[in-house]
C-alpha cells in the first residue's frame, strides 16, 4: 500500500454513517468525503470476546495498520480532539447512542486545524459496535470493515494509552452484565502453536504484555484482571481445553511475578476459541493463528 505523500500538508478523512433498516438486519452504510465506500454490519460480539454496549452506549473501533503509515494520526469526535494514533495502534469509542460528528486527519498538528472543518455527522445506534479503519486512496481515508476482517488485523495491533481522551463526548464504556464494573483495558496476548509457556508466546505479545503490566501497576482503580484462554482447532478438545487453561495461568503467573495482587485475578480455560470455526487444520491459517491467544480485562470500580 502506497504511503502518503508528506507535501500533503493537510490530509483528512471523514465518514458518515447513516443507519438503515434493510431485509438483512440493521446496517449502516458508510461516506467518505459524500460517496458510499461500502456497507459495515454491526456485531453484537467484537474481537476479542469484547463484550456488548449496554443499550444506551454505541461503540466504534477505529485502527491504523501499520502498512498505512502516513505519520501520527489525529481523532476527533464532535469537533474535538479525541486521541492521536500511530501505525499499528487502535482506540475504542463510546458514545451516547444518536448523532455525533467523527473525522480523522494527519499533519494537521499543531493547529489541529481539521477539527473545526472536518467530518460530518454519524449516526450511532444504541447497542451496537462499528469497526472502521485507515487506508490510502487519493489520501488517508476511513473505510468500514466486517467483524471478520478487524479480528484478522486487531491481534497484531496495540491499544493507544499514551494519551487519555480530551472529547468531552466520549463516555466510559459500559458492557452489557457487567454491573458496576467499568473495563478500563481489552487486550490480548497470543501463542505458538501448541505453546503455552512464557517463552512460547510472542515476542509481540510479550512487550504487550509488559505495557498491560506496567499500566496495572501505575493505577490504583484496578478492582479485577480477567483472563480467559483460548486454542485453535486443531487437536481434541480435552487438550485444548487444558492447553487453553496453561496459556491463562501462563499469563496470571507473569502477573503475579510483577507484583500485582494474585487475589484480583480470575482465570479461565475454554478450548478452541469461536474465531477457529471454519477454519481448516493448516497451522499457519490466519484464523488459528489468532485464536492461540488469552484474552485480558482489567476492570475497574
Amino acid at each position: 500500500m502506497k504511503k502518503v505523500n508528506a507535501v500533503n500538508k493537510y490530509i483528512k478523512s471523514a465518514l458518515i454513517i447513516s443507519a438503515m433498516l434493510s431485509s438483512g438486519g440493521l446496517h449502516a452504510n458508510v461516506f467518505l468525503e459524500g460517496q458510499s465506500v461500502g456497507v459495515i454490519p454491526q456485531s453484537d460480539t467484537t474481537y476479542f470476546s469484547t463484550p456488548q454496549v449496554v443499550p444506551e452506549q454505541a461503540q466504534l473501533i477505529y485502527y491504523y495498520p501499520a502498512s498505512v503509515n502516513a505519520g501520527p494520526l489525529n481523532i476527533y469526535l464532535d469537533k474535538e480532539f479525541h486521541t492521536a494514533l500511530l501505525p499499528g495502534e487502535f482506540t475504542t469509542l463510546c458514545v451516547s447512542a444518536g448523532q455525533h460528528t467523527l473525522a480523522a486527519a494527519v499533519n494537521d498538528a499543531p493547529l489541529y486545524q481539521q477539527k473545526a472543518n472536518a467530518g460530518v455527522n454519524a449516526q450511532f445506534n444504541g447497542g451496537k459496535t462499528y469497526f472502521v479503519r485507515s487506508a490510502v486512496s487519493n489520501g488517508i481515508v476511513s473505510e468500514a470493515v466486517t467483524r471478520q476482517q478487524a479480528e484478522q488485523e486487531l491481534p497484531v495491533m496495540n491499544r493507544s494509552t499514551r494519551l487519555v481522551n480530551r472529547a468531552s463526548g466520549m463516555q466510559t464504556c459500559r458492557y452489557v452484565g457487567s454491573g458496576k464494573d467499568v473495563t478500563l483495558i481489552m487486550d490480548a496476548v497470543r501463542f505458538r502453536f501448541a505453546g503455552s509457556s512464557y517463552d512460547q508466546m510472542l515476542p509481540e505479545s510479550q512487550r504487550k504484555l509488559d505495557r498491560l503490566i506496567d499500566f496495572t501497576r501505575r493505577s490504583n482503580n484496578v478492582s479485577s484482571i480477567n483472563l480467559v484462554g483460548y486454542t485453535d482447532g486443531i487437536g481434541n478438545s480435552e487438550s485444548n481445553r487444558r492447553l487453553s487453561e496453561a496459556r491463562a495461568e501462563t499469563v496470571r503467573q507473569a502477573l503475579i511475578g510483577a507484583g500485582i495482587d494474585a487475589s484480583i485475578i480470575n482465570v479461565q480455560g475454554l478450548g478452541v476459541a469461536q474465531t477457529a470455526g471454519g477454519c481448516s487444520k493448516r497451522q499457519e491459517d490466519g484464523c488459528n493463528k489468532m485464536s492461540r491467544r488469552v484474552d485480558i480485562m482489567i476492570n475497574s470500580h
